[in-house]
């Protein structure tokens, strides 16, 4: 796995191959495919790579700190290997990892009221949210606030350019409103 994980940081995710994680390792392929099935398998144990470092030790009393901690930890789990955005999002494993944040996530929802199919969607909401910013922020280049403007802006985009279009890139506070918009639904949603 930390083989994989630099070669993904070496070169992207289009670098590893299976052959390459072979050669990495000074094994034969076929040794390779005894543990991974294909190329699927061994990004389902990279996503669990990634968001095993995505479970804190802490648990907040309330469940909306709880749901900020963890949508927070996983936004900073994702970008901090290269392209783990793409790979967590890209998979779908049901495995130790990401069923443990699942079954703690679906706690924080069921401790707030959810039960059933709305502590389900409430926790794929905050996942999905936390996943969708750090695709973002993960996808950001250097000339991002330079596209920001050019001649003739503010008359192709008059609703856009008058506001801080600037504080797009402003990820943390961005994520931190959002998510806060996110939570208030659904307390709202619990008063209904």
């Amino acid at each position: 796995m930390t083989a994989a994980l630099r070669i993904v940081d070496d070169g992207g995710l289009n670098a590893l191959t299976m052959r390459r994680l072979a050669d990495a390792n000074k094994l034969q392929l076929p040794a390779i495919y005894r543990v991974f099935s294909n190329k699927q398998a061994l990004l389902d144990e990279m996503a669990e790579a990634i968001l095993a470092k995505v479970l804190p030790d802490s648990h907040e009393k309330h469940w909306e700190a709880e749901a900020t901690l963890l949508a927070g930890q996983l936004r900073q789990a994702l970008p901090a290997q290269r392209e783990g955005t793409r790979i967590v999002g890209g998979s779908c494993a049901a495995k130790r990892h990401s069923l443990t944040l699942t079954e703690r996530l679906v706690g924080v929802m069921q401790r707030a009221g959810f039960n059933g199919v709305s502590a389900l969607w409430a926790t794929s909401t905050v996942f999905c949210y936390a996943l969708g910013e750090a695709l973002e922020q993960q996808g950001l280049t250097d000339d991002a606030p330079d596209r920001l403007t050019f001649p003739d802006a503010r008359r192709t985009y008059p609703q856009l350019l008058p506001t801080p279009v600037e504080e797009v890139l402003n990820f943390d506070d961005r994520f931190e409103f959002g998510l806060g918009l996110i939570l208030g639904g659904l307390s709202g949603q619990l008063t209904q």
